[in-house]
């Protein structure tokens, strides 16, 4: 985590704060009281920056001690130029797997934006024992921008691809059931869409939401989802760094992803080899944005775009995580390999390897004094094993597209 302050301590109380009308912040909850907070400062609506504050001193949070944090945050953006184009429309795909709470929850935090979305598509990958239809029946009753639609082939990629070719509108913005994103959301990624007319990609900042457990403070300080708080248009003809396009980091996340509907389709979407539910754990996203980018279009990290993200907090799921991220890496730098980029990634192995055991690095300069180092074996182990993942992850959709099995998504009767 970067910004002022003191490193935070859990259970963390995560809160976005307007710094320009900042009031004093009263940060209670039920039971066992915050031991610090984790405060996203944002400008004209838009985040500038991050601080940590202790609450050894009680849950009230004066806005002299906000503002004095924010001290060195840069200005806002100021008001929005006009457009010289009309914004496009967005679909919503959100992804589950048999959650009904919080998909209903995310649901309504997209159905809240402003500008509201053309339609929210479900995608149930677990249809056979799901609720997920019935419930958003019962939770949108007559809301006809909100359908389901069932995809029974596992895989997040596959179930990504089940609402992309669904999709209606412009612009399909992704994102996972355990997300609630800002009211702004929308109008942010249809905005950068319309002033970046060669763009076919545009992701967006995730924070975490409230740190409850010491596990999702390490998750926190491992993933670290946001990509910083600087609006970024990444070209291939313009590297942003020696390791593009392949830096996994740099780009942005899958749960904050938006593609144009057209090159999203012409691209063939997210490899159903990669993502979570197949061998490969992960590694989906990384490959789409590769794509985009050696494809000759531009790829925009909105951090505007903001949505939370809620971290796991049992060890075993963290452990997981860290696993399953190693595999996913390497899973996708062998697809990539595999498909004609085994010298440009050769190339990079070096600086790449640096980069992995720099403590300054993107990657490691998040975690703290204390971040348990097993956990950079953990990761290193799935490294290990994402090569052999992903060819039989590959293997697998071939036998499998070959014998015609995969059947097309269906919408739910009645969604």
């Amino acid at each position: 985590m970067t910004g002022a302050g003191s490193e935070p301590r859990a259970p963390v109380a995560v809160r976005t704060v307007e710094l320009d009308t900042a009031a004093d912040l009263d940060l209670t909850r039920d039971g066992e009281p915050y031991r610090s907070a984790l405060l996203i400062g944002l400008r004209d609506g838009a985040p500038v920056g991050t601080a940590s504050a202790s609450l050894a001193g009680g849950p009230l949070l004066p806005a002299a001690t906000i503002a004095a944090l924010f001290a060195e945050a840069p200005p806002g953006r100021g008001a929005e130029p006009a457009l010289r184009a009309s914004l496009p429309t967005v679909s919503v795909v959100v992804t589950t797997c048999a959650q009904e709470q919080s998909t209903a929850e995310a649901v309504e935090s997209v159905l809240a934006c402003d500008p509201p979305p053309l339609e929210v598509i479900v995608v149930e990958n677990r249809p056979a024992r799901s609720r997920v239809a019935a419930m958003l029946r019962e939770r949108f009753p007559g809301d006809q921008r909100v359908r389901c639609v069932e995809e029974p082939h596992v895989g997040l990629s596959s179930a990504r691809n089940a609402g992309l070719w669904a999709a209606e509108g412009d612009v399909v913005a992704f994102t996972d059931d355990d997300v609630i994103v800002d009211h702004r959301w929308i109008g942010r990624i249809a905005r950068a869409f319309a002033e970046q007319p060669d763009a076919a990609c545009v992701t967006g900042l995730i924070i975490p939401g409230d740190l409850n457990t010491p596990t999702q403070v390490l998750m926190e300080q491992f993933a670290g989802f946001g990509k910083g708080f600087e609006r970024r248009v990444h070209h291939l003809r313009a590297p942003s760094s020696p390791l593009a396009p392949f830096a996994a980091g740099e780009f942005g996340s899958g749960a904050c992803t938006a593609l144009r509907r057209e090159a999203g389709r012409a691209l063939g979407g997210f490899d159903p080899a990669l993502g979570a539910g197949t061998a490969s754990r992960g590694g989906e996203d990384l490959d789409l944005f590769v794509r985009v980018l050696l494809a000759g279009h531009a790829l925009v990290y909105e951090p505007a775009a903001m949505l939370s993200h809620r971290h796991p907090d049992e060890d075993r799921r963290l452990r997981n995580e860290i696993f399953s991220y190693g595999v996913g890496l390497v899973a996708m730098i062998t697809k990539q390999a595999l498909d004609g980029q085994a010298l440009a990634i050769a190339r990079r192995v070096p600086l790449a390897l640096r980069h992995l055991r720099d403590p300054a690095s993107r990657k490691n300069v998040r975690k703290a004094p204390d971040y348990p180092r097993i956990f950079d074996w953990i990761e290193r182990a799935g490294m290990v094993v994402g090569p052999f993942a992903y060819l039989r992850s590959r293997r697998h959709e071939r036998r499998l597209a070959d014998a015609g099995a995969k059947e097309p998504a269906t919408a739910a009767p009645g969604v």
